[in-house]
C-alpha cells in the first residue's frame, strides 16, 4: 500500500489565531482613538490624505482657552462644535490668513443652523411621509417638483424644515408661494417664509399663511423674487 503523503502544516493568519484580539487597541491607547485609526485606514488613499490633514488641523484646538472650549462643547452636534471652535478668537486670525473668506463662511453656517433650530428643526423624508400620510416616494416627488422645501445634506440626502408643515399636512398656500419663489434656492426660500416682513406688517409669511391670508404673501413673494429681498 502506498504510504500517505504528510499533510502540509497550515499556519493560521494572525486574525484567525487571535480573533478576539485582532482589532483591540494597543495597551494605553484609548478605544476611541483606535476607532479613528481603523476608520481612516478603511478609506481610499485620497480620502485618507484628507482625513489626516483634517486631524492635524483639529490638533490646533488644543490652543483654545477654557471659555472657548466650554462654548464649543455646548454645541448640539459634533459639526456645530467644530464650527464654534474654528470661530474662536484664538483661531480666527490664523483661519483668516489661510482663507480670507473663511470667517464669513463660518458665520453663514452658524446663521443657517440658528435659522433652522429656531423654527423647529428638520425632518427626514420618512418622518415627513408619516406626518402627512403619504409614501416616501411621494415626498421625493414633491421635492423634485418644487412643492416642498428640502435642504441638501450631502450623502445623507435631504432634510425638510418643520416650519412648512401643519397638523393637517403642509402649510396652507405653501405650493403657490414656492411657485413664485422658484428662482431662489432653498435657503433663500426658507429666509422668506420665516422672517418678519415689513410688507406684511412685520409678520412672517408663515404666520399669515396659517391664518389663511395667502394673497398678501404672494404679493410679498413676487417682490422678493424680483429684487431678492422683500
Amino acid at each position: 500500500m502506498k504510504p500517505k503523503s504528510p499533510r502540509a502544516a497550515v499556519v493560521p493568519s494572525p486574525e484567525k489565531r487571535h480573533p478576539a484580539s485582532a482589532h483591540l487597541p494597543e495597551p494605553g491607547i484609548p478605544e476611541w482613538l483606535e476607532v479613528v485609526r481603523l476608520r481612516v485606514e478603511q478609506e481610499a488613499p485620497i480620502m485618507q490624505a484628507l482625513m489626516r490633514r483634517a486631524i492635524n488641523a483639529v490638533l490646533a484646538l488644543a490652543t483654545l482657552s477654557e471659555d472657548s472650549v466650554v462654548e464649543a462643547t455646548a454645541a448640539p452636534t459634533d459639526l456645530a462644535a467644530l464650527v464654534r471652535a474654528l470661530r474662536s478668537d484664538e483661531l480666527l486670525d490664523d483661519l483668516s490668513r489661510a482663507e480670507p473668506l473663511a470667517p464669513a463662511f463660518i458665520r453663514g453656517i452658524e446663521a443657517r443652523q440658528r435659522l433652522i433650530e429656531e423654527h423647529g428643526g428638520t425632518l427626514t423624508a420618512e418622518q415627513v411621509a408619516q406626518m402627512i400620510g403619504i409614501s416616501r416616494q411621494a415626498v421625493e416627488k414633491r421635492r423634485q417638483a418644487g412643492k416642498l422645501v428640502a435642504l441638501a445634506t450631502g450623502r445623507h440626502g435631504y432634510r425638510y424644515p418643520v416650519w412648512q408643515f401643519s397638523d393637517s399636512g403642509t402649510l396652507p398656500g405653501l405650493e403657490e408661494v414656492l411657485g413664485v419663489l422658484a428662482p431662489h434656492d432653498e435657503w433663500m426660500q426658507t429666509v422668506f417664509f420665516v422672517t418678519k416682513n415689513p410688507r406684511l406688517g412685520d409678520r412672517a409669511p408663515t404666520e399669515l399663511l396659517r391664518a389663511g391670508k395667502l394673497t398678501p404673501v404672494l404679493d410679498a413673494a413676487q417682490t422678493y423674487g424680483e429684487q431678492g429681498l422683500a
